[in-house]
């Protein structure tokens, strides 16, 4: 396997992933961010073969998104991956996107789990296989992965895993519940103001086909905080967001 430790791409910031305002969403962004880390992967070999003949493959358990400035349409970004080392079976990844002028636009802080496809435990000693010299002991920067819950919430909707919100996975791909994050909240909230900043916990696999009941409150800093709750009543996702 070939040896990287900081893999890098462009993208270029599409009108149809802008919001009302010529902003990329926080949802598209974290397309990228799961685009590149794919990449990353499947450079080093860590393709859907490698997962199949391992029985493992990752999931997301949470993620923090800090954004310096929203990119707008047209804008061309280079983002950064650095991916760690499993440490208390977590396998922590960080991406950097930066502009044209080299200036960093946004931080993504995300934590993944290996889990084990037969059994959907996680797996606390991964394989020998996912012991990857290319995944380095420790990765810069870290931001703060904690939900803070509001002392009251309000129902908001539902969300449902539709067959676009689906993934190879079976179920609702992790970037899209920052877009229902995001569509649970007052859409004057964006005619002003943008999204600085996104925490989310993922706690069951939404399956397609399947719905969740939002509910939404304030947090005590003045974020904006949405929870989904399954059919089975068991607990989606949550995710706090900043906006300004």
């Amino acid at each position: 396997m070939a040896e990287t430790q900081f893999y890098t791409e462009k993208f270029r910031v599409m009108d149809c992933d802008c919001d009302m305002n010529h902003r990329l969403t926080p949802g598209a962004f974290l397309r990228m961010a799961q685009q590149i880390s794919t990449d990353q992967c499947d450079s080093i070999g860590m393709n859907d073969d490698f997962y199949r003949e391992n029985h493992a493959v990752f999931l997301l358990a949470k993620l923090a998104l800090q954004v310096d400035r929203m990119p707008r349409g047209g804008e061309v970004l280079t983002l950064v991956t650095m991916p760690e080392q499993c440490k208390r079976a977590v396998f922590r990844r960080v991406t950097e996107a930066r502009d044209e002028q080299g200036e960093r636009v946004a931080l993504l802080d995300s934590r993944w789990v290996l889990v084990d496809t037969g059994t959907r435990r996680i797996l606390r000693r991964p394989p020998q296989a996912f012991e990857i010299g290319d995944f380095k002991d420790e990765v810069p920067f870290t931001l703060d992965v904690t939900i803070r819950k509001p002392d009251e919430t309000a129902p908001a909707g539902r969300v449902t895993a539709t067959y676009s919100r689906c993934d190879t996975n079976g179920h609702m791909n992790n970037t899209r519940y920052a877009d229902a994050a995001a569509d649970a909240l007052p859409l004057e909230v964006f005619r002003t103001g943008a999204v600085k900043s996104l925490v989310i916990s993922y706690h069951n696999e939404l399956p397609a086909g399947q719905s969740a009941s939002l509910v939404r409150g304030r947090t005590e800093s003045g974020g904006w905080y949405v929870a989904g709750q399954r059919e089975d009543g068991r607990p989606c996702f949550e995710a706090v967001l900043a906006v300004e």
